[in-house]
Parts: structure tokens; C-alpha cells; sequence
């Protein structure tokens, strides 16, 4: 029996060779188009941020490092500085009890001067903070109706002017009327009343040589400040006043 085996062929077959050049070629023609293009980076940039997200990769987290060692103070400025508190401390402590022995001390002055106008009831003196108030009821200073001070309050009035030139603060002359309406030829109102008093009783205050003008002022008020209703007699006397106010300042004291 004759052996009329085939021939074998080896090697990869003859279409395989074909594709081979094929994809060769499309690889090449890929790498010159890349080569010939133009990259937009700020696109780049602004796509690679989704894009990365999309696959899952993270940015790296950059951690600042934080300075968490104490704070260094210097024994030498916390001493200063509490001694600096402690000083001003003393100082405004010092400051009111001057104002406060000031005030005191003119208090003491004031009753000893006029202790029979005060026994008499003719003023009546107020203290309130660092200021002292002289009170004088109208009926006692002026007489119904008029500006000008009564003869008989016109040495008191001397007396605390002696007594206000030795110290030192503001003074303020106010007058006060109650609230029955007055028109007259000289006063419109009560308004002119109670301003012309308080002025009258700056004027004589003002003889005094050792008191200086610009610590005065004079004011009237009315019937707008009372001091009790004005729903009886009784109560409208005590409301007609003048009120002569000393304003201590710090650091004040009675020469």
C-alpha cells in the first residue's frame, strides 16, 4: 500500500501576515495624528478632575501642621501688668475718697454757716453723690411774685458765696415755680420767673470776689421739675424753690 501522506505546513497562516501590516499601519497612523495635534491644557485640567473622580482616584489631602505648643509668657510682663491694674485700682480709689472727704467737708462748712437758716427751715441742704444742694423755698428768698431777692436772705446768701469761693466744682442756680400760670408785665410766664430769679441770686453770688464766673450758670425750669404734685397748697409752696447745686469734681477739696 503506497503512503500518500499530505505534507504538513508550519507556520502562521497567510491572512494572519495581512492583518499584522494592517494593524501596523493603523498604529503608526494613530502615533503621527497624536504627534501633529494640539493640547488644550486648561481643558485638560478642567476634564481630568471628573474624569478622576469617574475611576475612583482620589486627590492627596495635604494636612497643614498646627502649632499647638503653649503659649510662652514672661513672668516679668504679668507682673507689670497686674501691677499696672492695681494702680489704677488705687488711684480712682484714691480719687473718690478725696471726692468724698471734699464733699464732706463742704457739707460741714455749710451747716455750721447757716445753721440757724437750717434750724429754721429757711434752706434745706441735700447731699447725693458729689453733689451738694442748697434748697431755699421761694417764700423764703423772694417775695410773690418778684425776682429780686428779700433783704432778709441777703446775708446767707453772702455767707455761702464765702463758703463756695474755698472749694471747687460747678455751680448751678436753678429756679422752680409750681404750676399756676402767671402774666404780668414783666413776666410772660413762669419760664421768665424762674430764670430771672435763679439769675438774681448768680448776680449776688458774683459779689463775692473770690468766686469766679465761669464756675456759675443760672437756669429756670418752671413748674417742669416738682417735688411732690402740685394737687394741694401745701404741695405748690414746697415746688416754688431755688436751688443752688455744687458739682464736686475728682480730686475736689475745700480750701
Amino acid at each position: 500500500m503506497a503512503d500518500q501522506s499530505k505534507a504538513r505546513k508550519f507556520g502562521a497562516p497567510v491572512w494572519l501576515v495581512t492583518f499584522a501590516d494592517l494593524m501596523a499601519l493603523l498604529l503608526a497612523m494613530f502615533v503621527l495624528m497624536l504627534s501633529f495635534s494640539d493640547i488644550n491644557s486648561d481643558s485638560f485640567k478642567r476634564n481630568a478632575g471628573p474624569m478622576a473622580e469617574a475611576f475612583n482616584q482620589n486627590q492627596p489631602i495635604i494636612i497643614k501642621p498646627v502649632n499647638i505648643a503653649p503659649k510662652e509668657t514672661s513672668p516679668k510682663k504679668d507682673s507689670e501688668r497686674s501691677q499696672s491694674s492695681q494702680n489704677q485700682d488705687r488711684s480712682s480709689s484714691n480719687l473718690g475718697y478725696l471726692q468724698t472727704v471734699a464733699r464732706n467737708r463742704l457739707a460741714n462748712l455749710v451747716k455750721a454757716t447757716i445753721a440757724a437758716e437750717l434750724a429754721n427751715k429757711l434752706v434745706e441742704l441735700l447731699i447725693e453723690g458729689n453733689k451738694i444742694t442748697m434748697r431755699f423755698p421761694a417764700q423764703s428768698a423772694f417775695r410773690s411774685g418778684e425776682a429780686s431777692l428779700s433783704p432778709p436772705i441777703i446775708p446767707t446768701m453772702d455767707r455761702i458765696a464765702d463758703i463756695l469761693a474755698r472749694t471747687e466744682g460747678i455751680i448751678t442756680v436753678t429756679g422752680h415755680t409750681d404750676n399756676s400760670p402767671i402774666s404780668t408785665a414783666r413776666f410772660r410766664s413762669n419760664w421768665e420767673l424762674s430764670t430771672s430769679r435763679s439769675v438774681s441770686v448768680v448776680h449776688r453770688l458774683l459779689r463775692h470776689r473770690g468766686l469766679a464766673a465761669p464756675r456759675v450758670s443760672a437756669t429756670g425750669r418752671a413748674d417742669t421739675k416738682p417735688i411732690v404734685p402740685n394737687t394741694s397748697r401745701e404741695n405748690q409752696q414746697r415746688n416754688r424753690r431755688i436751688e443752688i447745686v455744687v458739682e464736686l469734681p475728682e480730686g475736689a477739696a475745700a480750701r
